[in-house]
């Protein structure tokens, strides 16, 4: 286990540093054997069932992490910024017996316990007025040197470790079944392409409840012995204060939190003399950002990826990549395969559209209770469907346009969103833009815009239909164009299209 090693090798290291606590890897075992022993013998919790987590970062999901996957069980991480009915449905969907809940998020769990069934026993971190048990006490008990003697603990590579539900921003969320053996090499893959090392001092911003933040941040840094400064709650003047006085070196973060922490003066190199390596996820960020980052810390490393929840990061974008190819994805990382392919399976050549395929021991083995997705989801040779469709250019470098369910097909002639996406961007008084393919009796489907002006008083909505007429294409400039105060997001700042789709689709039922 990653976390015994690095006890071994650096005991009294402070691995972990909270707002509140900082631990040794010599104390973080402990205290995951304390939680380990005490699932055992007091849940009686077996190999290969689930246990849901629902805790903001913190020591405590570190814990849970680390001492369910230990005695074989399965983890299964909740995004604690979720609606009360989409926690219901994913532990629902899980089929977890056993939940541990925070504090903070316990009027949210408790809106859907009783309508949980399958869900046998809870224990709370905090204290939440509730006869329930304390996770707390359960950790801080008597030490334990060893709990081999308690069950046989052997998790077999191919065990699933991790349920880690992809973030649904189309349909229903979907249980990615990640096994140790993938998030070992997701981890690996991602300490190669982002270079960590022992003496790093990561701030983890993102959710750990995210493959992102859990297999590509917290996994690596234990297998190196950096230092973790878990951030539990985003502020950008407090993760600015963090940084400089934990002498942070790297953090991953989403363009959102990239713009907000770009309003303050005090995001510069001069400030924050640690940093040599930030990290961009989830989505693309602009350019004009990402030079403006450059900017301010002009030797330090900013480092664009791609990935998703089944597969973990595939591809890896460096700055000497980023100023000759400013809207690429970059190359793939090394122990990832990548290619693009056509409808008939076959790869296409370079420049020409199709679908991502990749493949390697980091990609998850389907999806929990979706027997028919699962095998719609892999190729022959062990190939994995993204669903994403883009381009390769002769360089080697991968192009992203777009989910392959949103391609717009208008009569017959089928482009990704993206295309219309960029093209409206480049107005100045453009905050956010989205582009989805709705209805046409006629084409099939025709392009909808929802555009967030700088300032929504001034909105000049035919501006924008006479750019994409000069620029684009004339049946990839927009139908409709309509003006909104703000795009559907999820916590990690995707666009949630299902969202966009039905307001869409009702105000078309309005005409």
């Amino acid at each position: 286990m990653v976390w015994s090693e690095a006890e071994r090798l650096w005991p009294e290291k402070i691995g972990l540093i909270t707002e509140r606590e900082q631990l040794t890897y010599a104390e973080l075992a402990r205290r995951i054997r304390r939680l380990s022993c005490q699932l055992i013998r007091q849940w009686k919790v077996r190999p290969g069932e689930v246990v849901g987590l629902l805790a903001p970062n913190g020591v405590e999901f570190v814990l849970t992490y680390f001492a369910v996957t230990t005695i074989g069980g399965i983890v299964h991480p909740i995004d604690e910024r979720l609606k009360p009915e989409e926690i219901r449905f994913l532990l629902e969907d899980s089929g977890a017996r056993f939940a541990i809940v925070h504090q903070a998020l316990w009027e949210k769990f408790a809106n859907v316990w009783n309508v949980l069934p399958a869900l046998e026993r809870v224990i709370a971190i905090g204290d939440v007025g509730a006869n329930v048990e304390s996770f707390h006490a359960w950790v801080q008990g008597p030490a334990v040197s060893d709990i081999t003697g308690t069950v046989e603990l052997s998790p077999a590579s191919d065990d699933i470790a991790e349920l880690m539900y992809t973030s649904g921003t189309v349909g229903n969320p979907k249980g990615a079944m990640r096994s140790h053996a993938n998030a070992r090499a997701a981890s690996r893959n991602a300490r190669r392409a982002f270079g960590y090392r022992h003496d790093d001092v990561i701030a983890i911003v993102m959710p750990l409840s995210h493959s992102s933040a859990l297999v590509s941040q917290m996994l690596p840094m234990v297998e190196v012995g950096g230092r973790i400064v878990l951030v539990e709650r985003f502020d950008a003047a407090d993760l600015l204060a963090r940084i400089r006085g934990q002498a942070v070196t790297c953090f991953r973060a989403v363009p959102a939190t990239f713009k907000m922490l770009m309003v303050y003066p005090e995001f510069n190199a001069d400030h924050l003399p640690s940093l040599r390596l930030l990290m961009n996820s989830s989505a693309v960020i602009d350019p004009k950002t990402h030079w403006d980052i450059k900017a301010r810390f002009p030797e330090v490393d900013l480092v664009n990826s791609y990935g998703l929840t089944e597969a973990s990061t595939c591809t890896i974008l460096t700055d000497a990549m980023a100023r000759e190819h400013p809207d690429s994805i970059g190359v793939p990382i090394p122990g990832v395969e990548m290619f693009v392919v056509d409808d008939a399976g076959c790869v296409v050549d370079d420049g020409i559209e199709g679908e991502f395929f990749v493949r390697g021991p980091h990609v998850c083995h389907g999806y929990h209770n979706l027997p028919n997705e699962s095998e719609a989801l892999f190729a022959p040779g062990g190939w994995m469907r993204t669903g994403d469709m883009g381009h390769k250019d002769s360089h080697g470098l991968f192009y992203f346009h777009g989910r392959k369910a949103d391609v717009i097909n208008c009569g017959g002639r089928k482009y990704a969103p993206v295309e219309v996406e960029y093209c409206i961007r480049e107005l100045t008084e453009v905050a956010e833009v989205a582009v989805l393919g709705v209805p046409h009796r006629v084409l099939g489907q025709v392009a909808k815009a929802f555009v967030v002006f700088r300032d929504r008083a001034s909105a000049d909505l035919k501006a924008v239909t006479r750019h994409c007429t000069r620029y684009l294409p004339s049946h990839k400039v927009p139908f409709y164009v309509e003006a909104v105060d703000a795009l559907p997001k999820n916590s990690l700042g995707k666009m949630l299209h299902r969202e966009l789709k039905v307001e869409s689709h009702a105000a078309f039922h309005k005409k």
